[in-house]
């Protein structure tokens, strides 16, 4: 969008540039270039708003209407040479380019910042048509190239042009901070080989979401895949990756509503479940553990198979998170201890649940 919001502004710049210079340049020809570099201007900045929300951009429509916009310039330029008649259509040419976004704008708004770029871009829309014909009935037709330039029309339109125009311009070039803003937060939470949160991401989320009074009765899985070491050892990093994607994939898909997925280490995961009863939650965790041990990886060949092992914990009364995570890494110790590929629950007196109703594979 940034990149798009330059190149709006540059071409904009080049337009009232063009615009002045005509005493210098043949008028008629400058006055079109000037006016299509205008439509430039608003091209660039409904592309920036699509790239933005990545949808795809309405090259259809903009060149549909460009061409429409052709006739009346050309006409109004090299056949009946009529310079009103000219702003007023090549206005309303880049005003209908600039309502191509107002929809998906519409669409996506979603706080105050996002309704102010709605508004600001609709009032500089709807000026493109309200402006040339208000000042058309007021001064009639009778300006020429030659006095246009001192017209109140010329002055109204550059005056109106540049406030409204830097007015948007502000609003996008904050929009941009935000949005960049908003990346480097989510690139700090994020781990970017899973898409799930990572530790830090992890932690923001306890302190907002986890405090005493919200907390008992969530369950708390550390998920480790097993020996994994030698997968990356035996099969290279990249194969180690492919496993971490798939892996992270179920368990956020399984999980669902349910609760938050966190990759906490290397291939050591986390998974908070909402309130729900015990029993539920163990067959969660035995779900969760049969889907990752099912999962194919055609990189490894014949055994195509990673297990994973699970020590749960449920959050007791005015236990905090790490008290909690603690004792499931004890009964994640406890599941390694006895062979992988197992849940073992941990009881809010430290003692050791395994849980064996469903039968390894």
């Amino acid at each position: 969008m940034a990149g798009w919001l330059a190149l709006a502004y540059l071409s904009g710049l080049a337009a009232f540039l063009m615009d002045i210079s005509r005493s210098f340049l043949d008028p008629v020809i400058s006055d079109v270039i000037s006016k299509a570099l205008f439509w430039c201007f608003s091209i660039a900045v409904v592309l920036g708003i699509f790239d933005r929300h990545k949808s795809t951009y309405p090259l259809m429509r903009i060149g549909g209407i460009v061409g429409a916009g052709l006739v009346p310039l050309f006409w109004f330029s090299f056949i009946q040479n009529d310079i009103i008649l000219r702003s007023v259509f090549s206005s309303a040419t880049a005003g209908l380019i600039l309502f191509c976004a107002l929809p998906l704008l519409w669409k996506k708004r979603s706080g105050a910042l996002e309704n102010i770029m709605f508004i600001s871009i609709a009032i500089l829309c709807s000026t493109y048509f309200l402006r040339p014909y208000l000042v058309y009935g007021v001064l009639d037709a009778g300006h020429t190239a030659a006095n246009y330039q001192s017209s109140a029309f010329a002055m109204l339109l550059h005056a109106s042009s540049a406030f409204l125009g830097l007015v948007c311009g502000v609003v996008m070039l904050i929009v941009v901070g935000y949005d960049i803003i908003q990346k480097l937060q989510l690139a700090a939470t994020v781990d970017p080989l899973t898409g799930l949160m990572n530790r830090r991401g992890l932690d923001q989320y306890i302190i907002k979401e986890l405090s005493n009074e919200r907390a008992p009765d969530r369950a708390v899985i550390i998920i480790d895949l097993d020996e994994f070491k030698s997968v990356n050892d035996s099969y290279g990093h990249e194969t180690g990756d492919e496993v971490l994607k798939r892996a992270a994939s179920i368990l956020q898909r399984i999980t669902g509503e349910l609760g938050k997925v966190a990759r906490i280490g290397g291939e050591e995961f986390v998974v908070i479940l909402d309130e729900m009863s015990s029993a539920d939650r163990l067959i969660v965790a035995q779900h969760l553990r049969l889907s990752v041990g099912m999962i194919d990886h055609p990189e490894m060949g014949e055994k195509n198979n990673v297990t994973a092992s699970f020590g749960i914990a449920i959050m007791a009364d005015k236990e905090s998170f790490a008290m909690a995570l603690r004792r499931a890494d004890h009964a994640l110790y406890e599941a390694k201890a006895d062979g992988r590929n197992c849940v073992v629950e941990a009881s809010n007196d430290n003692a050791i649940r395994k849980i064996r109703y469903i039968e390894r594979f």
